[in-house]
């Protein structure tokens, strides 16, 4: 019987042992988290600004966003903006800024949120991503909306496709590659 336990013990060793390599392996999809630390400086216009310029870059001649303008975000307007209720926006948020088309008829909006700290930053990425309303324009939709994050940022956009997608090369380079995943949360196809 001494050995038999002997044995099993040592089976068991192993296995414990398998399965800790399995989880260590297969902790992710091979991409780090990104780290708990702000990549990204400067007054916040400034770095909205920035990511905008930085997709008209990656876009090219032809990929330019049109007449926009930017705005501050108060915890009065968040629900439209932002999809947060103003009691969540005074909870998590520091200050928030948007551009959006000055067309009203043209669906496009992206916003840069400062939040409180790492923490708050994920609230709000999960908060946006469930109450931000992608039907809000009038007779048009974006094609996809999206939000991601880099240390206490988030970024929010509701805009064309490959407008989304440069957006989001370019926040992603802005904050140096240490930016989350992207939550997808509409796309009209």
């Amino acid at each position: 019987m001494g050995k038999f336990a002997g044995k099993i013990g040592l089976l068991g060793l192993a296995l414990a042992l398998a399965g800790a390599l399995v989880l260590v392996g297969c902790g992710g999809s091979g991409q780090a988290a990104p780290a708990k630390t702000d990549t990204l400086s400067g007054e916040l216009p400034d770095i909205l600004t920035a990511i905008l310029d930085g997709a008209e870059e990656i876009m090219g001649e032809a990929g330019r966003l049109g007449m926009t303008f930017n705005e501050e975000v108060t915890a009065e307007g968040s629900q439209g903006m932002l999809g947060l209720t103003a009691e969540q926006f005074e909870l998590y948020v520091d200050k928030a800024y948007a551009s959006n088309a000055a067309i009203i008829s043209i669906a496009h909006e992206v916003a840069l949120i400062k939040c409180k700290d790492f923490d708050a930053a994920a609230e709000v990425k999960a908060l946006a991503a469930g109450g931000f309303d992608p039907l809000k324009w009038v007779c048009v939709v974006p094609e996809r909306c999206f939000v991601m994050d880099s240390g206490s940022y988030v970024l929010l956009a509701a805009t064309a496709l490959p407008i989304a997608d440069a957006l989001g090369q370019s926040f992603e380079a802005l904050a140096d590659g240490n930016a989350g995943e992207t939550n997808v949360f509409y796309t009209s196809e």
